[in-house]
C-alpha cells in the first residue's frame, strides 16, 4: 500500500471529562506525527494530550488553567518574541476561534512522535465545563510497518 500524508486524524469534540481519540496507528503501520492545536478555555480545565501506548500518560498538559485562558501551538502575537511563545501560548481571552481579530498563528508544534501500530493519540478536557471551541489536528506520515 501506498504511504498517506496529511491530516491523519482530526476533532473538534468540546465535552469536558471525556478521554477521546484522535487517531489511531493501523496495524502492520507506523506513524510520524506532530499536533496541531487550539484550545478555547470555558471554565477551570487542564487540557491534555496522550501520544503513544498505553495512552494513560500525559505528553502535553496546559493549566490548570483559569476561566478565559486559551492555549494552542503556536505563536502568539505579530509582534511578541517568536522565540518565547513557539508551542504554548495562554492568556485572558487570547483566543477566539469563531471571529479570530487576535493576531495568533496557529501552526503544529515544532517536533515529531514515532508511532507503531495500535500507538494513539488522545485528548482529555479536565475541566467544570465543556469548551467553547476546540480544535486537534493529527499531521504526518502512515507507512508499511
Amino acid at each position: 500500500m501506498a504511504a498517506k500524508i496529511g491530516i491523519l486524524g482530526e476533532s473538534t469534540v468540546v465535552t469536558s471529562g471525556s478521554l477521546t481519540t484522535v487517531y489511531t496507528v493501523p496495524s502492520s503501520k507506523a506513524a510520524r506525527i506532530t499536533v496541531l492545536y487550539a484550545f478555547e478555555n470555558n471554565n477551570s480545565s487542564v487540557y491534555q494530550i496522550r501520544i503513544g501506548q498505553p495512552g494513560d500518560f500525559s505528553n502535553i498538559q496546559r493549566g490548570p488553567l483559569t476561566a478565559g485562558d486559551d492555549c494552542f501551538s503556536g505563536i502568539a502575537g505579530a509582534d511578541s518574541k517568536a522565540a518565547d511563545l513557539v508551542g504554548h501560548a495562554e492568556g485572558a481571552a487570547i483566543l477566539d476561534l469563531d471571529n479570530n481579530d487576535k493576531p495568533v498563528i496557529i501552526t503544529p508544534l515544532p517536533f515529531d512522535y514515532y508511532l507503531s501500530a495500535g500507538d494513539t493519540v488522545k485528548f482529555l478536557i479536565d475541566g467544570t465545563s465543556d469548551a467553547y471551541d476546540h480544535i486537534i489536528q493529527v499531521l504526518g506520515v502512515e507507512d508499511d510497518a
